[in-house]
Protein backbone atom coordinates (compact mmCIF):
# COMPACT_ATOMS: atom_id res chain seq x y z
CA UNK A 1 0.00 0.00 0.00
CA UNK A 2 2.72 2.60 0.47
CA UNK A 3 4.41 1.69 -2.57
CA UNK A 4 1.00 2.87 -4.51
CA UNK A 5 0.75 6.01 -2.79
CA UNK A 6 4.47 6.94 -3.27
CA UNK A 7 4.07 6.47 -7.29
CA UNK A 8 1.07 8.93 -6.47
CA UNK A 9 2.83 11.63 -5.52
CA UNK A 10 5.35 11.25 -8.25
CA UNK A 11 2.35 11.73 -10.54
CA UNK A 12 1.22 14.60 -8.69
CA UNK A 13 5.20 15.78 -8.66
CA UNK A 14 6.12 15.49 -12.69
CA UNK A 15 2.34 16.79 -13.23
CA UNK A 16 3.60 20.36 -11.11
CA UNK A 17 7.15 20.54 -12.61
CA UNK A 18 5.17 19.83 -16.17
CA UNK A 19 3.01 22.52 -15.70
CA UNK A 20 5.29 25.05 -14.50
CA UNK A 21 8.06 24.24 -17.13
CA UNK A 22 5.52 24.81 -19.92
CA UNK A 23 4.14 28.34 -18.56
CA UNK A 24 7.88 29.45 -18.18
CA UNK A 25 8.36 28.47 -21.78
CA UNK A 26 5.07 29.97 -23.31
CA UNK A 27 5.85 32.87 -21.56
CA UNK A 28 9.33 32.68 -23.24
CA UNK A 29 7.54 32.05 -26.39
CA UNK A 30 5.28 35.09 -26.75
CA UNK A 31 7.94 37.41 -25.74
CA UNK A 32 10.51 35.99 -28.08
CA UNK A 33 8.20 35.46 -31.02
CA UNK A 34 7.15 38.71 -31.63
CA UNK A 35 10.87 39.77 -31.42
CA UNK A 36 12.21 37.76 -34.22
CA UNK A 37 9.08 38.34 -36.33
CA UNK A 38 9.64 42.03 -36.32
CA UNK A 39 13.39 41.49 -37.11
CA UNK A 40 12.47 39.87 -39.76
CA UNK A 41 9.85 41.26 -41.49
CA UNK A 42 12.21 44.66 -41.07
CA UNK A 43 14.96 42.57 -43.02
CA UNK A 44 13.02 41.81 -45.49
CA UNK A 45 11.57 45.44 -45.92
CA UNK A 46 15.19 46.32 -46.47
CA UNK A 47 16.05 44.11 -48.52
CA UNK A 48 13.10 44.65 -50.99
CA UNK A 49 13.53 48.12 -51.00
CA UNK A 50 17.25 48.00 -51.81
CA UNK A 51 15.97 46.02 -54.68
CA UNK A 52 13.47 48.31 -55.86
CA UNK A 53 15.97 50.91 -55.84
CA UNK A 54 18.21 48.85 -58.02
CA UNK A 55 15.41 48.13 -60.31
CA UNK A 56 14.70 51.78 -60.68
CA UNK A 57 17.75 52.69 -61.21
CA UNK A 58 17.76 50.17 -64.00
CA UNK A 59 14.90 51.58 -65.81
CA UNK A 60 16.48 54.96 -65.51
CA UNK A 61 14.69 56.43 -62.92
CA UNK A 62 16.31 57.81 -59.82
CA UNK A 63 14.58 57.21 -56.40
CA UNK A 64 16.34 59.91 -54.83
CA UNK A 65 14.73 62.17 -56.68
CA UNK A 66 10.96 60.86 -55.95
Amino acid sequence: MDNTDSGYKRYVLAAVLGAIGGGLLVAVATRAIPKMMSQMMSGQMSKMMAQMGAQMKEGGCDPAEM
